[in-house]
This record gives C-alpha cells, structure tokens and sequence, in this order.
C-alpha cells in the first residue's frame, strides 16, 4: 500500500493547483452525484463524477471540498477520492466507490478526510427526513426543525457495512478550522480545499 495523500491549506485556493510536485491533478467535474469514475494513462477530458479511480502511478487524482466530505480510499495497486456531500451521502457514493474498486482490488483501508464536523452542521427537517431511519443515530435535534448532522459517522456507516478493514480519519473542521480550511458555510466563498491521492 505505497500511497500518498495531499490536504492544501490556505491561502492556496485548490481550484488553482494543477499539478503537486511537478504530477498533474485530475479533478472531476462534481455534480454531487453517485457517480464514479476511472482515470487511466490517459484522459482528455474532465469526468463528471463525485468520485474518481486510478490505478496509474503518474498522476493525483483529487476533489474539491468547502464542508463536504472527502474519502480516500487505498487499495493494492489502486487508489479512489470520493466527494461525500450530503447529496451524494444519501445516494450511498462512499459505499458503492468501495463496492467498485473491490471488483479488481479488495480495499484495505479507508481515510476520512477535512470536512465540517457533527457540531458544525446544521441541516432542516427535509434533509433529516431523506435519511432516516437509516442514518438517525448522525442526527442531533437543536429544536426549530433543525438538526446537526454527524457527515463523517455516515460515511463511516458505509465504509464499515462495504466491509472496509481498516479506517481512520483526520480530526480537522473547515468551520473550527476556518484559519486553515475554506468553508462555505462560514464564508460563502467560492475558494475550495483541494483532496487528492496518488499511488507511489
């Protein structure tokens, strides 16, 4: 499992960085989807997807986040980045992107990325209503029909029922953490945190 994980910080704004040490980036074109796709040798356009697959040594693959989720994923000679957003959450991206990989390399460990922590977000009783009684245990209610809503524990709940052996996560907010990280929810910027991984 010979991998590298990239977190950019501010001031960099992660629209901006197309290549980390001299190897390009491949971002998707996210549409807070289910859908995944895969990178190869070679890739002339920009995928519309939420999470992206490489098995290709030469190349970041990695996705832009100001709250949502990000999701790596390490398998044996493959790695995967998935954009988990509420949206894409409910659609089950996190689990179905394990799911997918495994078909041609079982995947041995999970990484939970810099996003907006379960006392951070803040959601209405529709988004609540959508996920549960699935997820009912990733919501807190704080009263007026809102609700806080735990986005890593529901992906850890996909990542655990994908059968994923060995998960960890790092422990930063973007809204704690706003001095390092974008967050939309704080700043209506239109700056992104950039997420990426690569093989070694």
């Amino acid at each position: 499992m010979n991998y590298e994980i990239f977190i950019s910080e501010k001031p960099k704004n992660g629209r901006e960085i197309t290549e980390i040490n001299g190897i390009p980036v491949i971002k998707p074109f996210q549409i807070h989807s289910a859908r995944i796709a895969f990178v190869g040798k070679h890739t002339e356009h920009v995928p519309q997807a939420d999470a992206l697959v490489t098995d290709n040594k030469n190349l970041w693959i990695g996705i832009l986040t100001a709250d949502c989720l990000p999701v790596f994923l390490i398998g044996e000679n493959v790695v995967g980045i998935v954009h988990a957003g509420w949206r894409g959450t409910l659609k089950g991206i996190t689990y179905s992107t394990v799911k997918y990989i495994n078909e041609f390399s079982p995947i041995k460990k999970a990484i939970l990325g810099v996003s907006i922590c379960g006392k951070c977000y803040e959601v209405g009783e529709d988004v609540y209503e959508q996920f549960y009684p699935r997820y009912a245990d990733c919501f807190t209610p704080v009263g007026n029909n809102k609700y806080l809503f735990d986005l890593k524990k529901a992906n850890l709940k996909q990542l655990k029922a994908a059968g994923v052996p060995s998960i960890e996560s790092i422990n930063l907010c973007t809204v704690c953490n706003n001095d390092r990280f974008f967050s939309y929810r704080l700043e209506k910027t239109d700056k992104r945190n950039l997420s990426a991984i690569r093989l070694k």
